[in-house]
């Protein structure tokens, strides 16, 4: 296997961590790198330690973080800490419930102090349970928090996974 054009972010290949890749590619093929994958993470709540935080951005879809439904009507939140500041063109959304809708708004800043809206889906009717949005003004951005504003009935406040991929990678 041939692995070629590293950047910085982070990567597993046959066992051996490469710290920092943003990008790759195996042969002639570009692999993006998801830069949220494993990054610290933060949220509003955890209903437990089976739905952490963590969850939303270990890799595995079937997992899944999930805020605790205490109080009820208050928007939660989920976050991720990319490591340092990119250009960021795409993030990949997966909502633990196929069918239902999910209205969201998608933020991202540099410090976590001042947050600009990247992309705003409070008035989304999408029920896919898999949502990709590009994000083409998201620059120097090193904190990515997705706020959920409302849910169908019957679902609860939760992400499977999230993927985000800069601008300066293929979109996968």
């Amino acid at each position: 296997m041939r692995i070629s054009g590293l950047k910085r972010s982070a990567v597993v290949a046959t066992g051996i961590i490469l710290a920092g890749i943003h990008a790759m590619s195996i042969g002639d093929t570009a692999v993006p790198v998801n830069l949220a994958l494993h990054r610290p993470s933060s949220s509003s709540s955890n209903e437990n330690d089976d739905h952490s935080t963590a969850k939303a951005n270990d890799g595995n879809p079937e997992s899944s973080w999930h805020a605790d439904d205490e109080p009820e009507g208050v928007p939660d939140w989920w976050q991720v800490d990319l490591g340092k500041p990119s250009d960021v063109a795409t993030c990949e959304i997966t909502w633990p419930y196929d069918g239902m809708n999910y209205r969201y708004r998608v933020e991202g800043s540099a410090d976590q102090k001042k947050w600009s809206v990247l992309s705003d889906q409070t008035q989304t009717k999408s029920r896919a349970a898999v949502q990709r949005l590009d994000l083409p003004n998201a620059r120097g951005i090193r904190f990515v928090r997705i706020t959920i504003t409302g849910f169908d009935s019957g679902c609860l406040a939760g992400i499977s996974e999230v993927k985000v991929f800069s601008s300066a990678q293929a979109h996968p």
